[in-house]
């Protein structure tokens, strides 16, 4: 069977990253449209259009940001207010354990 194409289709040299990012910061540079920087380039503008968007998507993306925490100055302290101006204070978290099970006796006593 015949093709019905009129011309046969060219293929372009793929690109690598490092060509893309200097074609795509050269854009960023030129003030052109992107058909009309593609068009002085002899860049597929479907193409063209296609790095822009992925460039895009990445920019979107967030970064991964290192911090440093320095440590208290003073220890943390939690304080539970259990009514009848009583109040627990917790220092350290060896103490999480033993305030839950004070809370739990406590609840399990009945009123008077």
């Amino acid at each position: 069977m015949k093709s019905t194409r009129r011309f046969p289709r060219r293929r372009g040299v793929r690109a690598n990253a490092a060509q893309r990012a200097k074609h795509l910061a050269a854009f960023d540079r030129s003030g052109l449209s992107a058909a009309a920087f593609a068009r002085q380039q002899g860049l597929n503008y479907t193409t063209f259009c296609g790095w822009r968007h992925r460039r895009a998507k990445v920019k979107d993306s967030p970064d991964f940001v290192q911090i440093e925490v320095p440590p208290p100055t003073t220890p943390a302290q939690l304080a539970i207010e259990l009514g009848a101006g009583a109040r627990m204070r917790i220092n350290s978290a060896g103490q999480i354990e033993l305030a839950a099970r004070l809370l739990q006796t406590l609840n399990a006593i009945p009123p008077c």
